[in-house]
């Protein structure tokens, strides 16, 4: 007898939608004109849900929308679940299209080799003149940890007057180290319920990081795997064969993922273009005329974690766990995030000499 891999992933999902459903209504049932809601919620709370929720309702109303968040993978996949009543990208890539359409097209080719690149791009929108056309009845920023003061100064010039707005942020999550930004006359709501992680990967989470939150997902998961390695180019080897056992329990190439403790560029899987025997789905760090990002075919996605956040998927490989060149305190909230993604099972790939790993080593 196995494990019903297809049973696991419905029953998480399940659970997930029923616990965070609640927390929807509640916010839905405040009542403030215009509606300013600051939401701090822990890994896995169900922001990005209760942002789908918020649009929907917005929609529904009849306003218009406009929802920014940080990574484009999590405005793809958020795009593709709400109402075409509105306006879903990352923040860059609303700005974008905005000096699009003012004739200001930004060149992408130029955008590698060009470290000021996007941090123009706020400057160049706030010089602009906003036309109706471009003006939103209500805002919702997701991942709102990662924005910068200025970037939210540069969205409220294309809200209307009394525009509801939704701020969806974690400081645990905040990898960049950027101070919050400040928002006027909001209520704020918190919420410490981690609902996406079942129990035996929430308890390896709450013994080994310094961050606390409630569980609030009572399903047992399939646990944490630890995988010791001696040097980085041995780690393909052994995602190879913690890969090879998902697929044999049954779990699909894409309920998969690979996510690096380092940037995507950074990692020994970064040039790879197959882990035992399976395609690399991974970000080549160029983008098309278009400003999409360009990826190469495969089956198993490759990512870090900086560019995974918001997201999860029922099985996540973190690799690259070997806290060398940053703090202590950063390192946790980049381990935070990565483990926090996974549904039903983790499995870590740590480098067996390093002193800050020996915590999951004796899990």
């Amino acid at each position: 007898m196995v494990p019903d891999i297809d049973a696991h992933c419905q029953a998480q999902e399940r659970t997930f939608v029923r616990q965070v459903g609640p927390v929807a209504s509640v916010l839905a049932s405040l009542d403030m004109v215009p509606f300013r809601l600051r939401f701090s919620g822990t890994a896995g709370s169900g922001k990005s849900l209760v942002a789908r929720h918020f649009f929907a309702r917005m929609a529904a109303e009849g306003k218009r929308v406009l929802l920014t968040c940080f990574n484009r993978p999590l405005a793809m996949r958020i795009r593709a679940r709400v109402p075409a009543a509105g306006y879903v990208d990352t923040f860059h890539g609303f700005c974008v299209e905005f000096l699009k359409h003012c004739g200001q097209a930004p060149r992408f080719d130029r955008a590698g080799g060009d470290p000021d690149f996007w941090h123009r791009i706020p400057d160049l929108v706030a010089a602009e003149r906003i036309p109706d056309a471009w003006r939103f009845d209500a805002l919702v920023v997701d991942e709102g940890q990662d924005f910068e003061q200025d970037w939210f100064d540069v969205l409220t010039l294309f809200l209307r007057e009394d525009a509801d707005i939704l701020w969806l942020e974690d400081a645990d999550q905040n990898l960049q180290g950027k101070p919050p930004v400040k928002t006027v006359g909001f209520v704020g709501y918190r919420c410490t319920f981690n609902y996406r992680s079942p129990e035996s990967i929430a308890r390896v989470i709450r013994n080994t990081l310094p961050f606390e939150f409630d569980l609030g997902n009572d399903l047992p998961g399939l646990g944490v795997g630890v995988h010791g390695y001696d040097d980085a180019p041995a780690q393909p080897k052994i995602v190879a064969r913690v890969l090879q056992d998902l697929l044999r329990r049954g779990f699909a190439h894409e309920d998969i993922v690979v996510l690096s403790c380092r940037g995507a560029g950074n990692s020994v899987f970064s040039n790879l273009e197959t882990v035992g025997g399976v395609g690399l789905r991974r970000f080549l760090g160029a983008y098309d005329v278009e400003g999409n990002q360009v990826l190469t075919q495969g089956k198993l996605t490759f990512d870090s974690i900086y560019r995974f956040k918001g997201q999860q998927a029922p099985a996540v490989i973190l690799v690259d766990v070997d806290p060398r060149d940053e703090s202590r305190e950063r390192y946790d909230r980049l381990l935070y995030c990565g483990m926090t993604r996974a549904t039903v099972r983790l499995d870590l790939v740590v480098r067996a000499d390093n002193p800050g790993n020996r915590r999951f080593l004796e899990i």
